[in-house]
């Protein structure tokens, strides 16, 4: 594996599912511990107006609660627990709102923020995000996504060159870089399934960088280095940092 690229970053997926449950303090707290370069998190907003970080829309499958997230209040979701569902060791786990994990994080590693405004949609949610980013310590190190590109437009006009943004994209697309032109963005996150080395290498020579998403297994590592991809979004950081580990001796 002579063609091992000079960085292949490791980015926990919901802060890395394998080892907590996904998107809360505890999963987040253990990808730092590890050293990951990255965090991938998903936001919706709470009845009550606050950013709050969950993968669904709806509360039944990561938390002891049911309905929709936008119709409870923040401290409705405060009381449920995030982590009984995936072992009695985390049943304290609680629902964090992004500005907790803007916190924790405070610029240490690269953090993409997945926004969810689809199948529900929350007017002016660009304005929420930009407000609690504003005091960030390290704006560059943030990678705003959607599968919402009319949001990602909204967002780009409001703050064109602050952030990192992301064509997220389950499909190889036509003129990429064209695309990406839409909302001045620099990264491309396909999933793996869908992904060519040739569209690598299209988003390479548009100046794009390449963050994969979900890798969970040995043998999609090794294909996504050798495919050249800059960032390996997985639910088992600690697994593929121990991989890259394990590559780079070999590489001596």
């Amino acid at each position: 594996m002579s063609d091992l690229p000079k960085t292949t970053n490791v980015i926990a997926h919901r802060g890395g599912r394998k080892w907590a449950p996904e998107n809360t303090m505890e999963a987040f707290k253990k990808s730092l511990d590890l050293g990951v370069d990255g965090i991938e998190l998903d936001i919706h907003r709470c009845a009550s107006g606050e950013l709050v970080v969950i993968h669904d829309h709806d509360l039944g499958r990561t938390t002891n609660g049911c309905g929709l997230v936008k119709d409870a209040s923040l401290e409705e979701l405060k009381r449920l627990s995030a982590g009984k569902w995936y072992s009695e060791e985390f049943e304290e786990a609680r629902i964090p709102t992004l500005a907790e994990v803007l916190d924790l994080v405070n610029g240490s590693v690269i953090l993409n923020i997945e926004v969810k405004n689809t199948p529900i949609e929350y007017p002016d949610i660009e304005e929420d995000l930009i407000t609690l980013l504003e005091d960030y310590p390290d704006p560059k190190s943030i990678i705003i996504s959607s599968f919402d590109h009319y949001f990602m437009r909204r967002f780009a006009e409001c703050v064109p060159l602050a952030y990192g943004l992301a064509v997220l994209a389950d499909a190889l697309l036509v003129d990429l870089a064209e695309y990406a032109d839409k909302f001045n963005a620099k990264y491309w996150h396909p999933s793996f399934d869908s992904l060519r080395e040739e569209a690598v290498k299209e988003a390479h020579r548009a100046r794009m960088k390449v963050n994969a998403w979900t890798l969970n297994s040995p043998r999609e590592w090794a294909d996504a280095i050798k495919m050249g991809i800059d960032g390996v979004v997985t639910d088992d950081p600690e697994g593929l940092k121990n991989f890259i580990c394990r590559i780079k001796e070999v590489a001596k």
